[in-house]
């Protein structure tokens, strides 16, 4: 272990020369990776915010539960009391039918005044707010509310709220799906870039050999310029993913039309995706490189 930490400075000096020296062949590698990564870093910005929405929408769900008109107030009482102790339920808040309606013609327009004294034909309803919510404790909770006496109905969105939420779902597997294929499209590209810088050092690679050089003293060379032309690939993408999300961001006021899908912030979710790109892309050059290497020492033996 100590040998081989003293041999690192060899071996980054010998990693540079060859990365000079083939200076066409790992730009061109670079700019792949550039390419891949920037898709990288566009699926991870869009698989976190769908991620951020869909907790968003299942957290902002609440069940209204629309109350028999003929009922007394404590039977009121006693469903609420019921609802409250129903698993997963957080909070059970009372509207009258007069704020039914208000929040009515907020939402329908004014039209619906009309309606406003003896005329309303809207019933008292109880709100409920479920705790850390998903989609089938949401539904659950409603059917079990749905069976108590003196309900006549409930409503949360059903298959709306449903399908959106598996459409958000589908696009965050999907982006995963899609980064690991690139993941593997750029350790791909940088094996084959490492692979011509092998055949050219052939000789050299050779002669290591017969005076006794051990694989790891071979290959740790190769492993870090596959490291240096991931580091080189990846600073383009950070710089488009932070300054493209923070542009983003504050053209759209922070959020998707609406809070329920708010945008995450720019600080806390541009900033670790570069990390994570830049990381990526290291990591990815150096095992395409170890490789791409083995491989070779492998045939050769």
């Amino acid at each position: 272990m100590i040998n081989f930490i003293k041999s690192l400075p060899y071996h980054f000096k010998t990693a540079v020369k060859s990365f000079g020296r083939h200076l066409a062949m790992s730009m061109s590698a670079a700019s792949a990776v550039t390419v891949t990564l920037s898709l990288v870093g566009v699926f991870m910005l869009l698989a976190a915010n769908v991620s951020s929405f869909t907790t968003n929408v299942e957290s902002g769900i609440k069940i209204r539960v629309t109350i028999d008109p003929i009922t007394t107030k404590e039977e009121r009482s006693s469903l609420k009391t019921q609802i409250l102790s129903i698993d997963g339920v957080d909070k059970v808040t009372f509207s009258s039918k007069e704020n039914e309606l208000k929040e009515f013609v907020k939402e329908k327009g004014d039209i619906w005044d009309i309606y406003k004294g003896d005329g309303n034909p809207l019933r008292d309803a109880y709100i409920v707010d479920v705790k850390e919510a998903k989609k089938s404790d949401i539904k659950n909770i409603s059917d079990t509310i749905k069976k108590l006496d003196k309900v006549e109905k409930t409503f949360y969105g059903g298959d709306s709220v449903n399908d959106m939420i598996d459409v958000f779902t589908a696009i965050r597997n999907g982006g995963a799906v899609f980064i690991a294929a690139l993941a593997v499209l750029t350790v791909f590209l940088i094996q084959n870039t490492i692979k011509m810088t092998i055949y050219a050092r052939n000789r050299e690679i050779s002669i290591m050999r017969n005076v006794g050089a051990t694989n790891w003293f071979i290959k740790t060379p190769f492993m870090i310029e596959g490291m240096f032309i991931g580091l080189i690939g990846s600073i383009m993408p950070m710089m488009l993913t932070y300054f493209g999300y923070r542009y983003l961001y504050h053209s759209m006021g922070g959020k998707f039309f609406t809070n329920m899908f708010a945008l995450q912030s720019v600080n806390s979710l541009a900033l670790s995706i570069c990390g994570a790109l830049l990381l990526f892309g290291v990591i990815v050059g150096m095992i395409g490189s170890f490789l791409s290497v083995t491989k070779y020492l492998k045939w050769k033996r």
